[in-house]
């Protein structure tokens, strides 16, 4: 049935009175169940998506053009979103109830009340998918105020209410805990409201859970219902159960345990789905950049920039820009190391609102860009304390000869071992030119590395990070991938960055 069609028939009915003033209740009765018939057969032509089905509904209602026949459509399509089970239409009989009904632009027809109307719009309009998630600032069992919005960390959160002695709840719970815990979803946390005002009842019940389940979990109440959570977040009966991504919308609502894990299932498959996406076509935009030209590289990125910058969902320019800078960032090329300091400053750095996680462009990618350039040739190498084989206390890069050759190590690393090897041919010569030599052995000890320079017969000092202090070496050197060398010249400057012997030899001859 096409919309000319269901128009026509509509129409129809308007001119032959059957809608108004009847005398045979039969009749009103089976042109009722026509135009029920035609509505659904119309309904079935549009896709199942909110805006759509509202654009639809707008087409039917006008097509009644009078105010009976308008006012009876306009309430079945109501009834039929209202209780339609499918997530997220609910938000159509929102749309139409506020167009049409709440307006008085339509009178509600028999079987429906304006004020229950009215009722439903007010425990649904707040928390319908895709809105920000109102917030609420509960309390926890100590005593804590906790705010959802501050507590959206993880990839997506699920927001419970619950009720200890709701029978339902006892038979969704153990299944939220398991979904919570035993699943593969990654970064998963839970907000769960009590309902109940008696809060010793929400001690008691989260003395009774195993610990370990509950890890990830939130518990928080508002005994006087300052935060008027009902009307909020429709929260009629327990359970009810929202799911929240870490930008703050609504993506479940009136879930299940089953139809949580069912949505979880499919929402982390898109985003794998996207993440892959936007990382072939962020590689393949790396590769089509020439890096030998800075000012070519800032000219191809901002253009990348302004147009994934410029959508009202940044998700693709974070996932982009984040596979830009970090692909770039652990480069074994120079020349795309150097480009990483330009993406994070001109492009990450200064749009900390575009992203999430704000740690990201104001802690973490400043960080790597100060250690970046503290690396690049021709700055001074940045000092730092270890232990040699002794256990005594040295400051490498302190103190440098002619040149000095530092090279960070694994006593693991197969390709370490070769690369040792070939130190410890050159050894002699090396010295005659002036070269000194540091190994440092970056997970080692003190006794590990002795034991190393004895296995290996190593002729130079091999240095260990102070007790507990290994992460330091990656906040302050580009080690992730080793053997990392460098080479220093007398006043501590990097002259030179994992070269080959040929190189090397070049420079200090």
């Amino acid at each position: 049935m096409n919309i000319k069609a269901t128009l026509l028939f509509l129409l129809l009915t308007i001119s032959l009175g059957l809608f108004s003033q009847t005398r045979q209740i039969s009749g009103a009765d089976s042109l009722r169940q026509k135009v029920d018939s035609h509505i659904s057969s119309f309904l079935s032509t549009i896709p199942i998506h909110p805006d759509s089905l509202s654009a639809a509904s707008d087409r039917l209602i006008a097509a009644g053009e009078s105010n009976n026949l308008s006012s009876y459509i306009a309430g079945r399509l109501f009834m039929i979103f209202k209780d339609s089970g499918i997530m997220g239409l609910e938000s159509v009989s929102v749309y139409i109830a506020q167009k049409y009904f709440l307006s008085d632009t339509l009178t509600p027809p028999d079987g429906l009340n304006k004020s229950e109307i009215l009722l439903f719009v007010e425990f649904n309009k707040h928390s319908l998918i895709g809105m920000d998630a109102p917030d609420l600032v509960m309390t926890t069992p100590s005593g804590i105020h906790k705010s959802l919005k501050e507590s959206l960390g993880s990839k997506y959160t699920v927001l419970l209410f619950f009720d200890d002695q709701c029978t339902i709840c006892k038979t969704e719970l153990p299944e939220l805990l398991k979904i919570s815990k035993f699943t593969d979803y990654e970064g998963l946390s839970v907000f769960a409201v009590f309902t109940h005002p008696d809060t010793s009842r929400l001690r008691n019940f989260i003395a009774g859970l195993p610990v370990n389940d509950i890890i990830n979990w939130t518990f928080v109440s508002d005994p006087a219902y300052s935060t008027d959570f009902p009307r909020l977040y429709n929260v009629v009966k327990t359970p009810q159960i929202f799911l929240i991504d870490n930008s703050g919308k609504i993506r479940g609502r009136n879930l299940s345990s089953s139809s949580l894990d069912e949505l979880l299932s499919k929402l982390y498959e898109n985003d794998k789905e996207f993440s892959e996406q936007a990382s072939r076509f962020a590689a393949a935009y790396i590769e089509a950049i020439d890096f030998e030209d800075s000012v070519s590289v800032k000219t191809s990125i901002s253009s990348l920039f302004s147009n994934l910058s410029s959508a009202s969902d940044k998700e693709l320019y974070r996932s982009v820009f984040s596979y830009i800078y970090e692909e770039l960032l652990y480069s074994q090329n120079e020349k795309r190391r150097e480009a990483s300091v330009i993406v994070a400053e001109d492009f990450i750095i200064p749009y900390p609102d575009f992203w999430i996680n704000k740690e990201y462009p104001a802690i973490w990618v400043p960080s790597m860009v100060k250690r970046t350039k503290m690396n690049q040739v021709g700055s001074l190498f940045p000092e730092h304390t270890m232990l040699n084989t002794s256990g005594k206390r040295i400051t490498l890069g302190k103190k440098c000869s002619k040149f000095t050759l530092i090279y960070f190590t694994d006593q693991h690393c197969a390709t370490c071992k070769t690369y040792t090897e070939i130190l410890k041919r050159e050894y002699k010569n090396l010295r005659k030119k002036g070269v000194k030599i540091i190994a440092v052995n970056t997970m080692g000890t003190p006794a590990s590395s002795n034991q190393y320079k004895i296995l290996e017969n190593i002729k130079w000092h091999v240095l260990s990070p102070l007790e507990n202090d290994n992460g330091s070496i990656f906040q302050l050197y580009e080690t992730e991938s080793v053997p990392y060398t460098l080479l220093l010249d007398r006043k501590g400057r990097i002259v030179a960055k994992n070269f080959d012997f040929a190189t090397l030899k070049n420079i200090i001859k």
